[in-house]
């Protein structure tokens, strides 16, 4: 796996985490909610909003994740100078703030 396969997978795969979390949540509601439905409950179906929901956010999500890679690829965002990856977000660690790689790990000081 290159670095920048892996520089694209911790992109792209917190993006599912909405759409597990929506599922999740849906299948909850729906065994919670299964007796009221049953007697004529709410017309509003908890569950398919709840999914609906998580899929918005999952796909909103991978849109600005797409969006910090296209601005990669036209070379206008900070990168690590060993291997040409997105840096990660401002941490602040032992030694003071930094970035993470997203490719290959190496830690920049701010």
């Amino acid at each position: 796996m290159s670095y920048v396969d892996r520089m694209c997978l911790r992109l792209m795969a917190p993006c599912l985490l909405p759409a597990c979390c929506g599922a999740l949540l849906a299948w909850a509601a729906q065994a919670w909610l299964d007796a009221p439905a049953r007697a004529g409950g709410p017309a509003v179906d908890l569950a398919s909003c709840l999914i609906v929901a998580g899929g918005a956010a999952s796909v909103g999500l991978y849109a600005a994740q797409a969006g910090r890679r296209l601005r990669w690829r036209r070379g206008r965002a900070v990168v690590c100078y060993v291997c040409g990856c997105l840096l990660g977000r401002m941490r602040t660690g032992l030694r003071g703030p930094h970035r993470a790689c997203l490719g290959c790990g190496k830690r920049h000081p701010a």
